[in-house]
Parts: structure tokens; sequence; C-alpha cells
């Protein structure tokens, strides 16, 4: 069975594990508890416990949304946060996107919490893993679940600290009040434990997933994000190598070597028609590396336990139904200056954006503008028509999430050669390039990968933390990238009735005030979130981040 069909078989919460006799990866209510102490006794108990971790990569809705695609779209240029035309939805993402959130910003929080989640679920099965009876013929399974406890929970802490920096850190679970003592890391840790685990788990994880668990992840994701990693603490940090716990350091050519290994030996391929890559063939394509899987239970619980992808549901267009999309919540509105980013002829463009004169003529009538409306959507994580459930829509868009695509290592690997080998680099974007529709180029530079990237990567979680990693340091690098100023609004594209909506909107240019399009980024802050100012309320030895 696929991770969609999947329901959580147990849930480790601080040391208490959640078990089931259901033999299914992901189910909705336990059944049963037990302690940690009689829990880790054989390999399907090892099992449980591991989807346990997993079920935290899709828990991107528990009283506000969380994905790593919302922060990007809040906190890059490519896109706006929109939602309902008074500015005030979701307030706390309307503060992020204009860099002054408050210290108790509760999307931070959420955040927060869902990554510790995860990682004291990897944390306490790590630490039985010892305790856990594989007969000889599992030795494989035994090295596997390991090997993906260790990448998760890395994983789980480069979200954290790629949205805090400052981050308490810990490799053991955290038993009775031991919390307490816990203190921030350096940066400089926190990347040597990730690195380290990352670098540990390729090593044990399987090449491929098992038959009939597609959305398992294999040591090619494993070094798939060890290469972003890399170019995250290396780009920001302005450093050259990557710590590890151990002492060594991960060079450049390392990293190279990972990637070429991910191109040539994991049979992901480029799919041919980048559209394919968001439609109904989208989920367990040819070219996920990484992949967050997502279903359609029917729930209707909108707490933790609903298993759709709540980014669809944000990114619909208000009050707008057709057999393009669906209605949403009108978030994530494409700026014009992703728009004019695509290069005539771009086949990504149109799978990327999709527009309100389309949207109008297809429904034979206008919605509402959502604030920030630039009649523009973004078109690859939304409510298309052909994934609409049949009850509890918005809790049941079962469309994957593809975190790292094959488009993406191809475009590192061609970042990390262009001066050391820029035919193998041009090569590696012109496979980007030409599945566009676009010409090949015959010497690549940096400036030709960073375009592409945001190109081929837009509303995919990437934008802002590139933006983040190219200053080498320096936030007025990012100043000059995230900063709106002196805004014009775009006026409309067509005068017909058909287009203006009850308001005297005209849904075809951009609606509202230039004010409200205009951003400054906080260069004090560095680019990062607050520490919830719960957390420093409850940890005495906390302290919060830079600016806040």
């Amino acid at each position: 069975m696929k991770i969609k069909d999947i329901l959580v078989a147990g849930s480790i919460l601080v040391g208490v594990m959640s078990t089931t006799s259901c033999t299914q990866y992901l189910e909705l209510t336990p059944t049963d508890k037990q302690s940690a102490d009689t829990f880790f006794k054989t390999s399907t108990e090892a099992k449980q416990a591991l989807v346990g971790i997993y079920e935290k990569l899709r828990s991107d809705y528990n009283g506000y949304t969380n994905s790593v695609q919302f922060f990007d779209m809040a906190m890059g240029d490519d896109s706006y946060v929109g939602g309902d035309p008074s500015g005030t939805d979701m307030i706390e993402y309307q503060r992020i996107m204009r860099f002054s959130a408050q210290t108790n910003n509760y999307a931070a929080q959420v955040a927060w919490n869902k990554c510790y989640g995860g990682i004291q679920r990897a944390n306490t099965l790590l630490a039985n893993y010892d305790n856990i009876d594989f007969t000889t013929a599992e030795e494989d399974i035994k090295n596997n679940y390991k090997g993906e406890a260790l990448f998760l929970r890395a994983h789980f802490y480069f979200e954290l600290v790629r949205l805090f920096e400052n981050i308490p850190m810990y490799t053991e679970p955290l038993i009775g009040e031991a919390w307490k003592e816990l203190e921030q890391s350096t940066p400089e840790a926190v990347y040597a434990q990730i690195a380290q685990d990352m670098n540990d788990a390729v090593a044990l994880m399987a090449t491929e997933a098992p038959e009939g668990d597609e959305g398992r992840l294999t040591k090619y994701a494993a070094e798939a994000e060890l290469a972003k990693v890399f170019l995250f603490y290396t780009g920001y940090y302005n450093k050259t190598t990557l710590p590890t716990t151990s002492g060594a350091e991960i060079t450049s050519d390392q990293v190279v070597t990972m990637l070429d290994d991910v191109i040539n030996n994991s049979g992901a391929s480029l799919v041919a028609d980048y559209a394919d890559l968001f439609n109904q063939n989208g989920n367990y394509n040819t070219e996920a590396v990484f992949e967050i899987a997502f279903a359609n239970t029917g729930s209707g619980d909108w707490g933790d336990w609903s298993y759709g992808n709540m980014f669809c549901q944000v990114n619909g267009p208000r009050g707008h139904n057709s057999d393009i999309l669906v209605q949403g919540w009108g978030f994530n509105s494409p700026s014009r200056d992703l728009e004019t980013s695509f290069e005539d002829g771009d086949a990504r463009k149109a799978a990327t954006i999709v527009y309100a004169k389309d949207l109008i003529d297809a429904a034979g009538s206008t919605y509402q503008a959502n604030y920030n409306f630039t009649s523009m959507h973004g078109f690859k994580y939304t409510t298309h028509k052909w994934n609409q459930a049949d009850v509890n829509v918005e809790l049941n868009w079962a469309q994957n999430f593809q975190y790292i695509r094959l488009a993406d290592v191809l475009l590192m690997a061609a970042e990390l050669t262009v001066d050391s080998n820029n035919s193998k680099a041009s090569g590696y974007v012109n496979q980007v390039r030409n599945r566009a529709g676009l010409g090949s180029i015959s010497v690549v530079t940096l400036d030709n990968i960073k375009q592409e990237r945001r190109v081929e990567l837009a509303h995919e979680g990437h934008r802002y933390f590139d933006v983040l990693r190219w200053s080498n340091g320096n936030m007025a690098n990012v100043s000059s990238e995230i900063n709106v100023s002196n805004y014009t609004l775009t006026p409309p594209t067509e005068t017909d009735a058909s287009y203006i909506d009850d308001q005297g909107q005209n849904l075809t240019g951009d609606v509202g005030n230039a004010s409200d399009f205009e951003i400054t980024f906080d260069e004090s802050k560095k680019g990062f979130l607050p520490i919830p100012q719960s957390e420093i309320d409850l940890h005495p030895l906390l302290k919060q981040n830079a600016g806040y």
C-alpha cells in the first residue's frame, strides 16, 4: 500500500507510545497505549514507532498552517500572503510577511511544536533501539529503520534551525523535568549534529522503498537533503565546509559526489511534461526524491488528525468554483516580480500561475479578491477540481508535497560545479531548461542557476531560504532581493464588465492600495523568526533572537 493509504499506527509523545494491532502505517485513533519500557520489543513495534515519526512530516495544520511552503511564501519575494481582503486573515503570517512578527506569533509556535514533536519521537525510538529483537533475517530492515529515524530527526532539526537559528538540541528523550536544563546550542553545533545524522543515515538506509511502501525515504533523499544543508550552512554563514560531530568536515567535493549518486543511481528522472508534476499524475512521480504523502480520508477533524494537504486549501481562490479550481481561502498571491521572471515560452509559468481572467472565463462569474490581490493565484498546490473530495473538502486534499525533486538536485549540483566543471554544470542546467521548452545555455553562470532555481521551484518552499543563503551573511543582500518600495499597481488587462466584481474592482489587475504590496526586510532579525515567548517563559535558560 502507498503511504497515502496508510494511517498512523502509533505516536510517540514524550516517551509514551500509542500502538495498535493494525499493520497499516497511519491510524486515526490509537486503541492502546504502552510505555517505552514495554513497547520496544519487536520489529513490528519498531516500524510503528518509525511511522509515528513520519506522521509528523505531514503535520502541517494544528489550528494554524505551518508548512515550510507557507513560511517561504510569507517571507520570500515570490508571493504575498493574501487571505481575507481585510488583511487580517492569519495575522501572524501577515506580520511575518512584513518582518514584524511578535514573540507570541502562533504560526512560529506551531512549527516549533511540530518539529520538536518529531524529534522527541525519533529520540525515543533511537534510545530504545538496542532493546528491539530483530531476527537474523531482519538485518536490512534493522539498518533501514534506524537510518530513517536518524534522517528524520536531522530533517526536523534542519527545519528548526533555518526558521529560528538559535535552538535547543538534544539527542535523548526528555524525561521528567530534564527539559528545564536545556540551553540553546550554537548554530554550528546544530548543523554538525544534522550533518552527522544524515551522513550516518546514508550508510544505513535502503536504496529503494520497499514494495508497497511508496513514499518511504531512501538514502538518496538523505544525500539530497544533506546537500541542501551544506548549501544553506556554508552560504548563510560564509563557510567552505560543513562540520560534523565526529570532527570531520564535509566538503563541496563530497557533496557533489552525493548529488551525482542521486542523479546517476537513484532511478529518478525528470518528468517529461512539467505540468504533470502538479496534476493528477503528480503523486509518486519519477522525479520525486523526497515526497511527503497526504491522503483523502474523509476526516472532518480540524485538529492534527486530518491527513489532507492544507497548503492546497489555503491557496485556492475565495468564492470561486469552476472546472479548473474550487474555492479555497485566497492565500498565496504570486508577485509581479515572479511573474516577470519567466522567459517567453517557459512552460513552467502556466503550471505555476493561473490568472483570474481564466478562472472567471471558466466559471462565468467573478469571485472575491483576496488581500494583496495580483490577479494571479498559485497553481501547483491548490484546490484543483480534479482533487476535490466528496465530503469535508477543506481537510482532504490528497496531493503529495514533493519537498525535493530531481530538478532541485540537478540545480544544486550545477551550483557546486559551476566554477570547477562548467560543462557539467551547464549540462545539468540545460536538462532543466530544455524540459521547460527553453534553449540551452552554452556556459552557465551562478546568476543563471539562481534564475533557474527561482522559476523551476517557485512556491515549493525553497526561494526564501535560497535568498538567505546567497547573502553570505550580509543582510543587505537579502534586503536588495526582498524589499518592495514605491509599488505601482498593475492595471487591468481587460475592460469588459464581466471581470468587474460587485465592489467595482476589475480582477484582471492588482486590487488594493499600493502600500499593501510594499515590504521592508528587517535586517536586525537576520532573517529568522522569534523564539516562541511561551518557551522562554517556561525555559529560563532560553534567550530571544536578535531583533525581537
